[in-house]
């Protein structure tokens, strides 16, 4: 028994157990097997709970679970069938109780002082609180559904903080385990994307049609931004990795493509400024400076050349950028609509159900949103909530600029483009971010040395 549990131990905290996750994923969203990979992902989470001392394996099946629903079982109902809400809910009642338990089986290992001392504690706990008292003192419109999304975000940044805070082993490995997970993600978000292109994206009159880019976990918006919020990871490998950089050098460039197909225009900005950003750095620091200098300079004259060779294939398939242009697509309107909630509701806002911006959510939980993160807490959380995300957003650079390194440089490019494009989209808010956001946080904060001793 102690030999299988010390295997179990070294399996579920190695490289292939993000691997195995990453197969698992991939295969429940290719072939609409959510169910399954489901209680793989559990049971896998649970066995964890009763043999790892700490939480470094949760790590992997936390930031790909969500992305192994696919489009063929949300528009067939699939989630909201008797058989898998009864075997989720008996699952995940399983799960929270072995948490619980491994707090106190481990309760060595674990440091709750850790979570008072962070410097991000102030912050995000001002923010959830701002979360729950959303529209507060606006009775005319209260809805329970404030309260309940209000608990889903607490969940997503407190209890995700508090967990990883608490029961994190802080070591050097650990910021490449992280790097190597979200890498996987990428390819993982790649590969859906491509598979359901040749599944399911439809074509009118030569251009890809906008409307089909749907991937049951998000469309064409949630595709891009995740793209963009992972592909810093790519040149970090480009610029550390001593054989075969440039693999990953073309992978990221692979995964920039891939952004522009998504069609979504805040992520093809972002995600342009991004790359441009990636490829300068890759050439100042780092183990490959000379290599990558190369590259880039072949890969812009070569880009340059090929569209303007192809620009007419391109144009037609890319054809929704060039129709829409820099239409605001009522992105200005649902704004007004938000400042407008802000203003008669300025101390805590008019909550997160009196938006007005008509979003089509197959969660029932998730309210209509303004597609911006600073017009979102004016209006859903009013000043309050709005001071508490300046204080958070205030720690999360301060954190940055003290840890100063290779890995912290690819990590705050990663953070910029997150919330770079949840300017212009609701990608703050949406549940899935969270669980990479957070971690990220935890782990540069707990893992990296301050600028004094480790300097780019």
């Amino acid at each position: 028994m102690d030999n299988l549990k010390a295997k179990s131990k070294t399996f579920l905290n190695s490289y292939y157990f993000p691997v195995f996750v990453f197969l698992i994923t991939l295969i429940s969203h290719t072939f609409s097997i959510e169910l399954f990979g489901s209680i793989i992902l559990i049971i896998s989470a649970c066995i964890g709970l009763l043999v790892c001392d700490d939480l470094k394996f949760l790590l992997s099946p936390l930031m790909m679970f969500v992305l192994m629903f696919s489009e063929k079982s949300i528009s067939n109902g699939t989630f909201y069938s008797s058989a898998y809400i009864v075997a989720m809910i008996v699952l995940i009642i399983f799960f929270l109780g072995l948490l619980i338990a491994h707090f106190f089986i481990y309760k060595e290992s674990v440091n709750l002082k850790a979570v008072i001392d962070s410097k991000l504690f102030l912050g995000l706990a001002c923010l959830c609180g701002a979360f729950l008292l959303n529209g507060m003192f606006n009775f005319s419109q209260y809805v329970v559904g404030n309260l309940i999304f209000s608990m889903a975000m607490l969940v997503c940044f407190c209890l995700v903080f508090f967990l990883f805070s608490a029961n994190l082993k802080p070591n050097q490995e650990l910021k490449e385990y992280l790097f190597f997970i979200l890498y996987l993600i990428s390819w993982l978000v790649i590969l859906q994307f491509y598979i359901s292109f040749i599944h399911q994206f439809q074509f009118e009159n030569g251009s890809l049609k906008k409307e089909s880019i749907l991937m049951g976990w998000g469309m064409w918006n949630n595709i891009g931004g995740e793209l963009v919020f992972l592909l810093p990871i790519h040149f970090y490998y480009a610029s550390t990795v001593k054989k075969y950089s440039w693999l990953f050098y073309l992978s990221g460039l692979f995964s920039y493509i891939t952004i522009a197909l998504t069609l979504s225009r805040s992520s093809l900005l972002f995600g342009t400024a991004i790359i441009i950003a990636c490829a300068v750095i890759s050439c100042v620091v780092g183990e490959n400076k000379k290599i990558n200098r190369i590259f880039t300079g072949a890969i812009a004259i070569i880009g340059i050349i090929g569209i303007i060779a192809l620009w007419g294939k391109i144009s037609s398939v890319l054809g929704d950028y060039l129709s829409r242009g820099l239409d605001d697509n009522g992105r200005f309107d649902i704004y007004k609509k938000g400042i407008s909630n802000f203003c008669s509701h300025p101390i805590f806002g008019g909550g997160f159900f009196s938006v007005e911006a008509q979003d089509h959510q197959f969660v029932a939980f998730m309210p209509d949103r303004y597609h911006n993160t600073i017009i979102q807490m004016m209006g859903s959380c009013g000043i309050v909530g709005l001071l508490a995300y300046a204080l958070h957003r205030f720690e999360t650079v301060k954190l940055l600029l003290r840890k100063r390194s290779i890995f912290t440089l690819f990590a705050a490019l990663c953070l910029i483009g997150f919330l770079g494009t949840s300017l212009l989209d609701n990608h703050f808010f949406n549940i899935h971010p969270s669980f990479i956001y957070i971690p990220m946080l935890v782990i540069i904060e707990r893992c990296e040395s301050d600028y004094k001793t480790q300097a780019v």
